[in-house]
């Protein structure tokens, strides 16, 4: 069975999503197991409620993440 979701890794591809505008970035470091992300210096968590990765401080709808899987 395939994963739901790419495994975030340390250089991985990703699209920040805030107010309708979407910027490339990429993942810089991977913590507490994959469950927070550092990207252009800002701490994303994976948010138990909605499954997303959200800018800490921010509401779950907030600020998120979009991961890119591999193309292959």
């Amino acid at each position: 069975m395939a994963a739901s979701r790419p495994l975030p890794y340390v250089g991985m591809r990703v699209r920040v999503w805030h107010l309708g505008a979407m910027e490339h970035a990429v993942v810089e470091d991977v913590r507490d197991h994959g469950r927070t992300l550092l990207v252009g210096g800002d701490t994303y968590t994976l948010r138990r409620l909605n499954g997303r990765f959200v800018r800490t401080g921010e509401p779950y709808y907030g600020t998120r993440l979009l991961l890119k899987a591999p193309e292959g």
